[in-house]
């Protein structure tokens, strides 16, 4: 039996593919981890309508433990999507982003609280990236508002993040500018996403991450990071899974990725989770 009492799921790259089924095997350990009493929490960059389909495949039994979402800059009950925490961005700030990333010719995105606002997203009506943008949030039941520019949006809500879709070649000098401007102001994560060559770019408020929502999640029942498992797979888990008692990078992780954490799951999530609770760690 493991000495952990949370176990922290990133979702895209770690529970699910492409495909965005949950396999048989990841359910399967997922329930026997639940059943052996670890609390189960999704930490994600997704938005709680675009999370809950992935969540609803796994075999858990309630209380269900609230999920990270937006890269920690929310978290949200699951049975109800309300709204627990969430740390948003200074609203002249994310008006600022915003208006840059629309400047230098690209879609700008900005994500908001739903339950709070009864909005999901304000997107900008062109630039690159927006195509792309319309039909990915197309494909979730989300409340979008898209305007010519959303720095000029009077009623925009605090915003959670503030991102676009950049071409891969242009992303490390734009990231290397905004870090420049936004320093101490916001925190900054480009994803390259290979099955479509491109990058997105993202912005939160500064101190907002996943280890931050997750350890919200473990204090009800005292559980602080140390008797956390974190699983993920980019660059927005590198703080969860330095800061968690055990973090677990997936096979695929980049280098950066893999040397913030303790193990690599080289057989997969699966075999991972039962190597855990077969004590191997703890």
């Amino acid at each position: 039996m493991t000495k952990y009492k949370l176990l922290a799921l990133d979702i895209d790259g770690t529970l699910i593919g492409r495909d965005e089924v949950v396999s048989p095997a990841v359910r399967e350990a997922v329930g026997a981890a639940a059943a052996a009493g670890l609390k189960i929490c999704l930490a994600t960059g997704r938005s709680y309508v675009e999370a809950a389909p992935v969540w609803r495949q796994l075999p858990l039994s309630e209380p269900h433990e609230p999920m990270v979402l937006f890269g920690g800059a929310l978290v949200s009950e699951v049975a109800t999507a309300r709204s627990l925490y969430h740390k948003t961005m200074p609203p002249d700030v994310a008006r600022e982003l915003s208006g840059t990333l629309s400047d230098a010719g690209f879609c700008s995105v900005v994500a908001v609280d739903p339950w709070r606002h009864g909005v999901d997203y304000f997107r900008s009506a062109g630039g690159w990236g927006h195509e792309f943008l319309h039909r990915w949030l197309g494909r979730h039941e989300l409340t979008v508002r898209v305007s010519p520019r959303v720095d000029a949006v009077r009623d925009l809500p605090p915003a959670l993040r503030v991102s676009a879709v950049v071409e891969p070649a242009k992303a490390p000098p734009l990231e290397a500018a905004l870090r420049e401007r936004f320093d101490g102001r916001l925190t900054l994560h480009t994803i390259y996403v290979p099955a479509y060559d491109f990058t997105v770019l993202e912005a939160f408020a500064s101190g907002a991450s996943k280890l931050a929502g997750v350890t919200y999640v473990g204090q009800p029942w005292q559980i602080g990071p140390g008797l956390v498992v974190a699983v993920g797979d980019d660059v927005n888990d590198v703080a969860m899974l330095r800061g968690a008692g055990l973090g677990v990078a997936m096979p695929q992780a980049t280098d950066t990725v893999k040397s913030a954490a303790r193990h690599v799951a080289d057989q997969g999530l699966a075999t991972f989770i039962h190597e855990l609770l077969d004590g191997r760690f703890g």
